[in-house]
């Protein structure tokens, strides 16, 4: 089996990758179980994985026998790792996203047979190394295809054969910072003019991430690769983007440089320790981003994807989803997981409101929906499409038969009582089917129409000595 762990201090890859003796999750876990109880937990893990994974002693820490099934596992896993914002198993695998202590980690325990009838989605996961320079044949007939959606870098690409993908793995905050880099595409170009394609494409840069803008100005007039700008793309003093005082993508070459000039780089970046590697069709580089943190920037065309189809597919997976087994077409406000579903109250084309589960392209709505909570909603009668209420649930966490809310918010027009009502009757009879009882943990009680919504759903029990407890009707 394999132990992959997502931590932005797991050097310059941003992951460490074990391959252990035992074939499946249940057989390593059963294994290990007893001596990891017996004996200082933390260490004995370490020493087994090479690494300290952020919470994954606590699995073992409590008495009791080893788990005989997968589904064991997954009620012990759900129950036991602290800080987990979501544990999602399977009878291969165990894939978990959490707290850690600076940033979001994430580790995925997955069986040997699950990788090999998979490569499309472990391939990159299970990956120890920079990516194959050399692109040799294309493993197939059939034209590489991105497996979600990429983000174009132009309305009016280059006219010439190929495409080149970029896929920036980059950490921009401690919250959602595994996950969520999509991956932005330039047809009509290969890699070995790809700088010169940048350079002298018009197009607005407006909505790309910095890290593409500053290698656009960075690409010198007459240079058609990125080897050289990315060389100086390690010299450019900062990439964060979340204060505003940051030096912005400046208009020209020239300019750029002069930024570079008179910015020194933040003290604990050390530009010595970046690694580069650029072929023919694929270039990378592990930037260093302060203490022991490294980014990672990849860059590879159609050719090199179509000799290593599997390696691509997963690794443009791998920047999107925090689960390399994620199968929904989710929206950003709904992370990858096989139990957190997202329910909106929608205004139909015939003005009545239906409760359905989100779909993709809810998303700017939910967003209208978030920014009304702290702003005054535009006057007028809600139209077609807008989204009246949203709630997220957490099924069947900590426990088979409990749930947790983890979003909540209703409209504050005057269909906001009605609205909530909707919702909680529709997932009342979801949480039903789903033999959950009770909802632990945060209930949105103070929030408006909160109390409507829950009575909908059941009865609030407050004891005096705990919180309180939603029981499902």
């Amino acid at each position: 089996m394999y132990m992959i762990y997502r931590s932005w201090n797991q050097g310059m890859l941003g992951k460490s990758v074990r391959q252990l003796a035992e074939p499946t999750v249940l057989e390593w876990i059963r294994k290990v179980w007893s001596d990891a109880s017996a004996q200082d937990t933390y260490d004995r893990l370490a020493h087994e994985l090479g690494t300290h994974v952020y919470g994954l002693h606590c699995l073992f820490r409590e008495e009791g026998p080893a788990p005989r099934t997968m589904q064991e596992l997954r009620t012990l896993a759900r129950t036991r790792l602290p800080d987990t914002y979501q544990c999602n198993v399977d009878e291969h695998s165990v894939r978990v996203l959490a707290k850690g202590l600076d940033y979001e980690v994430a580790y995925y325990l997955v069986d040997d047979a699950a990788v090999a009838a998979d490569p499309e989605r472990w391939a990159f996961a299970v990956h120890d190394g920079p990516l194959p320079e050399v692109a040799g044949p294309p493993s197939s007939t059939t034209a590489f295809t991105a497996p979600i959606q990429v983000t174009g870098l132009a309305d009016h690409p280059p006219a010439g054969e190929g495409t080149t993908y970029a896929v920036l793995l980059t950490c921009k905050a401690k919250h959602d910072s595994i996950g969520w880099n999509p991956t932005h595409a330039l047809p009509g170009v290969r890699l070995p003019r790809f700088g010169a394609a940048l350079r002298d494409l018009d197009a607005s840069t407006e909505e790309w991430p910095l890290e593409l803008e500053v290698l656009r100005v960075l690409v010198a007039p007459g240079e058609d690769g990125i080897a050289a700008a990315l060389e100086r793309c390690n010299r450019w003093p900062h990439y964060d983007a979340v204060t505003g005082n940051e030096p912005g993508p400046p208009t020209s070459h020239v300019a750029a440089l002069r930024v570079m000039g008179t910015t020194p780089p933040e003290p604990e970046r050390h530009r010595e320790r970046t690694v580069i590697q650029v072929g023919e069709h694929v270039a990378q580089m592990f930037i260093h981003d302060g203490y022991d943190m490294f980014e990672q920037w990849f860059f590879f065309d159609d050719r090199w994807a179509g000799a290593h189809p599997d390696l691509a597919a997963s690794l443009i997976w791998f920047a999107y989803h925090w689960d390399p087994l994620c199968s929904r077409d989710h929206m950003y406000l709904t992370p990858c997981s096989d139990n957190r579903i997202r329910y909106v109250a929608v205004v139909g084309a015939t003005g009545q409101v239906q409760v359905r589960v989100a779909e993709p392209q809810d998303e700017p709505r939910v967003w209208d929906l978030h920014r009304w909570s702290y702003e005054k909603r535009p006057p007028g009668e809600v139209t077609t499409g807008e989204v009246l209420g949203t709630v997220e649930v957490q099924f069947q966490q900590p426990s088979p038969d409990t749930c947790a809310f983890t979003d909540f918010r209703i409209t504050r027009t005057r269909h906001g009582q009605a609205v909530a009502a909707m919702l909680g009757r529709r997932i009342r009879h979801d949480l039903r089917d789903a033999g959950i009882a009770r909802a632990t943990g945060w209930l949105p009680e103070d929030y408006p129409h909160g109390r409507r919504f829950l009575r909908a759903l059941g009865e609030i029990h407050e004891p005096s000595d705990g919180p309180n407890v939603l029981f499902v009707k």
